[in-house]
């Protein structure tokens, strides 16, 4: 889901059809479609201030760990799932031991935007105040790629798993277990039908067997901002996709209500939180690592600045 990392976000006419359906508060709305689906995935674009936002809002909220016991990240490398259980149960894990789990994942820099790490620092502070038994599990999704072993690009191509991977991490750790999930993944990975590129998405891949058992929620993709609804109640804002006429609107090609349950409008201002490349610079055995890895992806040096202004990496 890279944009590039960042896809512009098209905007959607307003058709004239179906009304929309009525706004609820955002937080409120995800907690209830917990207790009638036990996967609730939120498809992000990456880097946005108001999403990381919503994401620790979300969290912190009362009676969240007691209808998500699991959140399942895409940020996150499954080789370090131990550590990021130790991390999130309370114990003493170091800055560079609980890093490996979103620098090392398939995709250099991808995460270096400090909001993934604020968030799972966010988690293991909701985690304090809850029993044992109670604790909220978060899942690395990613395949458990390890570096040292990857010399080229054909390496790192053999050690995607993608989509199927990250269906596979759902279907053994959370819905075997019964468990109920919220899923934080771009968008291309979370929609129904196929995904940008033609391949399954998670969704599909989860819906096998089950048809609509995944509750999909657009976080960016569609321009309402002029809508007259928006001004209902203050965002974060819920809005139900299927037959109304934000549903009838375009998401890449496809109607809205085709690719997901809802859309949750965040407000009109979202930046996006760029690493700290200062400090990333400062460790220089880590930003040695990023280079190579960065080179080894996408067959070109690292240059913060085409990343600061969400350009391919490669001129």
């Amino acid at each position: 889901m890279r944009s590039w990392l960042f896809p512009s976000v098209l905007s959607a006419v307003m058709l004239v059809g179906p009304a929309m359906a009525a706004p609820e508060p955002a937080i409120p709305a995800l907690l209830k479609r917990a207790d009638q689906y036990a996967v609730v995935a939120l498809g992000e674009n990456h880097w946005s201030q108001a999403k990381g936002r919503f994401y620790q809002s979300l969290v912190r909220t009362p009676g969240f760990a007691e209808r998500f016991n699991t959140i399942v990240l895409e940020c996150g490398n499954s080789r370090y799932q131990a550590t990021l259980d130790r991390y999130m149960n309370g114990e003493e894990v170091s800055y560079r031991e609980i890093s490996h789990v979103w620098r090392d994942t398939t995709k250099a820099v991808g995460w270096e935007s400090p909001i993934y790490a604020d968030l799972l620092a966010a988690i293991r502070d909701v985690n304090r105040g809850l029993p044992a038994g109670q604790k909220i599990r978060v899942l690395a999704a990613d395949a458990p790629i390890d570096w040292s072993k990857v010399a080229n690009h054909s390496d790192w191509e053999s050690a995607l798993a993608g989509n199927d991977f990250f269906a596979s991490v759902i279907q053994q750790e959370v819905l075997a277990k019964n468990h109920r999930a919220l899923v934080i993944m771009g968008a291309n990975h979370v929609t129904r039908g196929k995904g940008w590129h033609g391949e399954t998405t998670v969704t599909g891949l989860l819906e096998k067997g089950a048809r609509h058992s995944v509750y999909v929620v657009l976080l960016w993709g569609l321009d309402i901002k002029t809508d007259p609804e928006v001004t209902a109640i203050p965002p974060p804002v819920f809005y139900p996709l299927a037959g109304t006429r934000l549903g009838k609107t375009n998401y890449f090609g496809h109607r809205a209500e085709e690719v997901a349950d809802a859309y949750i409008y965040l407000g009109s201002s979202d930046g996006v939180v760029l690493p700290d490349w200062s400090e990333l610079e400062k460790d220089k055995t880590y930003w040695t690592v990023l280079e190579r890895r960065h080179q080894i992806e996408f067959g070109c040096p690292l240059d913060p600045v085409r990343w600061n202004r969400q350009q391919r990496p490669c001129p």
